[in-house]
């Protein structure tokens, strides 16, 4: 098992993101920013800034992984991050809301919209969020809740929130697999996918008919869109192939021993997927065999001062070096960082 970097911050990191570059496709800078939402005592996003392992030089021992920028107070716990930009950001919040900051030389509160509510009126939690892929001034922020709601809103343009009724318990996560197409997941262990243009009506349903899952989150594969993946309650990472909306195929991989909270395609390796649990541990499971001779692979992280839950994670998707960011519910910064000669996969 490989060991993480760790950088004590005393915050319960629930949330985090890499910003953009903002000009150009690569980074060229020598130092990366990136963001982080926090819940119980600090409900707060901060922005952090680390150094390139492009550019890497000898560090100091007494240098720390990342460096705090600016923070910003957060109405209620939060539950997801995302970048819009190299400059500004959207969260999901445990009361509902969706709000947009700004990002600058700190953060600036743009503007909030309450996207999830019960039927009695009452604040539902914002389970997650995800931008639609859509390189346009009217793009869109969708968030599903505890409400089993998904809503939409423009980026532009908070106050035309549209939501719809899809699911009957909690939506735990979405994704846009295309810029017309959102997937998501339920903790009835389902997966529904919608087509934009009509929301309201669910284009396919997917469930394992041999195991009942919870399913704690969900993330589609970055350029084949009918792959998807989904972490459960039991600590597999399932991979599915719905090119066949009526008979679609799924891989079970067992990787944690406990929930699944995040899954994400490894952006400059798309064979590879990267999850975090509860079981304070990060698994990068090879599920494609390049190799015929060769089995399929997982590499465990953890490290032996984080003994708690670790809820998140991003990798980045800007540098030839493997980075990856998470935080825990012990207050730690977590990373794996190392020049792009020196980092292996397994």
């Amino acid at each position: 098992m490989n060991t993480l970097q760790v950088q004590p911050v005393s915050r319960k990191i629930t949330a985090v993101s890499w910003l953009p570059p903002r000009a150009g496709q690569a980074y060229t800078d020598t130092e990366l920013y990136f963001v982080t939402g926090s819940s119980a005592h600090h409900k707060e996003v901060a922005l952090w800034t680390t150094p390139n392992p492009d550019f890497a030089t000898e560090a100091a021992e007494d240098q720390p992984l990342a460096t705090l920028v600016g923070s910003a107070t957060h109405d209620g716990d939060v539950r997801d991050i995302a970048a819009l930009s190299g400059d500004a950001i959207a969260t999901a919040s445990s009361f509902g809301t969706i709000s947009i900051y700004d990002v600058q030389e700190g953060l600036t509160l743009r503007e909030s919209v309450t996207a999830h509510r019960f039927a009695s009126g009452e604040p539902a939690v914002a389970t997650a969020l995800a931008v639609q892929p859509r390189a346009s001034a009217d793009a869109e922020i969708a968030s599903c809740g505890e409400d089993g709601r998904i809503a939409y809103v423009p980026v532009a343009r908070l106050d035309a929130l549209t939501a719809y009724d899809v699911d009957c318990t909690v939506v735990t996560g979405l994704c846009w697999p295309t810029p017309a197409q959102v997937a998501a997941s339920t903790r009835a262990g389902q997966i529904k996918l919608f087509d934009r243009r009509t929301p309201a009506q669910v284009a396919a349903v997917f469930v394992d008919p041999a195991t009942r899952y919870a399913f704690e989150c969900i993330t589609a594969h970055p350029s084949q869109s009918f792959r998807l993946a989904t972490g459960t309650d039991t600590g597999a990472v399932l991979l599915w192939d719905v090119r066949n909306p009526k008979k679609p195929t799924m891989e079970a991989f067992n990787v944690h021993e406990s929930n699944v909270w995040k899954v994400r395609y490894h952006p400059t390796d798309s064979e590879t997927v990267v999850s975090c649990s509860d079981d304070a541990s990060i698994a990068v499971t090879q599920w494609v065999t390049r190799d015929s001779d060769a089995p399929r692979a997982v590499r465990h992280l953890s490290a032996f001062f984080n003994a708690q839950s670790i809820g998140c994670f991003d990798v980045c998707p800007f540098t030839r070096s493997n980075l990856l960011v998470a935080g825990s519910d012990s207050g730690n910064l977590l990373m794996e960082k190392s020049a792009s000669t020196e980092f292996t996969l397994f």
